[in-house]
């Protein structure tokens, strides 16, 4: 017997009103769950809304919102779970990569290497043999603080837990496990230990131990990288979506309104467009602040219930730079952690990448520097935003001291992409979780105060990132699924 061939490549506009399931926003969350629905049988459309999950463009150029470091993705269970799923698994570990880190201090360069025997022997030459044993301790140690928790999420907790009930259970079951609130080992009992113990910054999103030491035993031995960052492992997942009949309405589209009946989501009106979608349930995969608006002002009240329980003060502002590269230092490298001398900013994280130009690879570099800072800078208005880059700039002079002055083009998220400069949507916030969250990882819950409407964002499970992402996905799967076979209110209405 042949080999099935490919699926049919599903057209790129919406093909029908009336859908099992509508899947709002630009996180990976939202293209998984459109994804798994579809595999198992339901009607989707996809609609990207905040514009998050896709390249932002300025001066013909394709620029990422913000950095997406990660560990391997196929050490995270609950995203290979889904990945194997969705037939896309073995094409991601493919594509993701392992880079080696640079740790630039004054006057002190070295990399962490992927492969061990080639790290010692660069540790060695850099702080010589004693230091050098100690910092592969540490981080053999940072990796291992993950590794305590494992059992925990390999018995698959009721993550989050939705109603008292299931809050109890869970604690429960909590209980029988150890080692739940071991932070990160890494400390600074020296430089270079304080130096990648701030890549926290850049890979936990939230503040909690769990939270760092899952996200930092990850990044070791050597962080891992996908082509084209966070947006360019959604445009996979997106395209897989695509190929299992998922309907897909491209970044420039618009969701105006949440439509209910009663207290009820039934569906979604498009900006410029008259009929309203329908769906049996609805997912949001996008921040509160994004969805929130989109419920009727009259019913909105329960949203102020929800506005403490993630919160975010913090956020990582990310700067580009187009520059030939010969402009760049010989032996910078892919990924960079910068001490700096400014205090208050703290160690900067640089990657390099082609420049993409009208979707093609370019001669010319993108230099991308990222720091974590208040979001009020971005609220102050486009000139603290160019103050501020100014400062990113002064604090990285002495790595690139001749970089500044050839580059053709200057590009901020905050200042440049259309849908955060417009507030639609934050790229990559840290979220201040309340001290009563459990484990200072669990944020919202899946279930919203209006009924068929559930949550998927990564402001369910925060503290635990690209995992949390995958995690809410596999909830909110389950939910819509246990609601379509309960009750589907748009059986009769939908074409056979």
């Amino acid at each position: 017997m042949s080999a099935p061939g490919p699926l049919a490549r599903r057209a790129s506009t919406p093909g029908r009103h009336v859908y099992d399931a509508i899947v709002i926003g630009g996180q990976l969350s939202s293209a998984l769950t459109a994804g798994v629905l579809a595999k198992r049988g339901l009607q989707v459309l996809l609609v990207e809304h905040d514009g998050l999950g896709s390249p932002y463009t300025h001066g013909d150029y394709s620029f990422s919102n913000a950095p997406f470091l990660t560990g391997t993705l196929d050490k995270i269970a609950p995203l290979e779970a889904l990945l194997v799923e969705l037939g896309v698994s073995t094409q991601v570990k493919r594509l993701s990569h392992a880079t080696g880190l640079q740790l630039l201090r004054p006057r002190r360069w070295f990399e962490l290497y992927a492969e061990l025997g080639a790290r010692s022997k660069e540790l060695s030459r850099a702080l010589g043999d004693a230091d050098a044993e100690a910092l592969i301790e540490a981080i053999d140690a940072a990796s291992r603080t993950g590794a305590a928790t494992e059992p925990l999420f390999h018995s698959h907790p009721d993550l989050p837990a939705d109603g008292w009930f299931a809050r109890w259970k869970l604690r429960r079951h909590l209980a029988k496990h150890s080692g739940l609130d071991t932070d990160t080992t890494l400390d600074g009992k020296t430089p270079e230990q304080a130096l990648l113990r701030s890549l926290e910054r850049f890979a936990a999103t939230a503040e909690g131990a769990l939270a760092r030491s899952r996200a930092m035993a990850r990044l070791f031995p050597t962080p891992h990288t996908f082509p084209g960052g966070h947006e360019g492992l959604r445009a996979l997942l997106t395209d897989r979506a695509k190929e299992l009949g998922v309907d897909v309405l491209d970044a420039e589209q618009q969701i105006e309104l949440l439509v209910l009946d009663g207290k009820t989501a039934v569906g979604v009106r498009l900006r410029k467009a008259e009929p309203v979608f329908r769906g049996g349930a609805i997912v949001v995969a996008c921040d509160l602040q994004t969805w929130a608006p989109l419920i009727p002002e009259a019913r909105r009240g329960p949203v102020e219930k929800l506005k403490g329980l993630a919160p975010s003060t913090r956020a990582l502002f990310t700067t580009h730079a187009v520059v030939p590269e010969p402009a760049l230092p010989r032996g910078l490298g892919q990924l960079a952690l910068i001490e700096t001398p400014d205090a208050e900013l703290g160690p900067v994280l640089l990657s390099v990448a082609a420049a993409k130009k009208h979707g093609h690879e370019t001669a010319d570099r993108v230099l991308s520097m990222s720091v974590r800072v208040p979001v009020a800078m971005r609220q102050a208005g486009e000139p603290a935003v160019h103050a501020l880059t100014a400062r990113l700039w002064a604090a990285v002079k002495d790595v690139l001291p001749f970089t500044q002055q050839q580059v053709t083009l200057t590009s901020s998220p905050w200042t440049d992409a259309p849908r955060v400069v417009a507030g639609v949507g934050e790229p990559w916030p840290t979220f201040d979780l309340p001290d009563t969250s459990l484990l200072g990882i669990v944020g919202l819950t899946t279930k919203t105060p209006w009924p068929r409407l559930f949550n998927a964002s990564r402001q369910v499970l925060p503290g635990l990132g690209l995992e949390g992402e995958a995690l809410a996905a596999q909830r909110a799967v389950a939910a819509v699924e246990k609601l379509l076979k309960k009750k589907d209110p748009l059986r009769e209405g939908r074409p056979a």
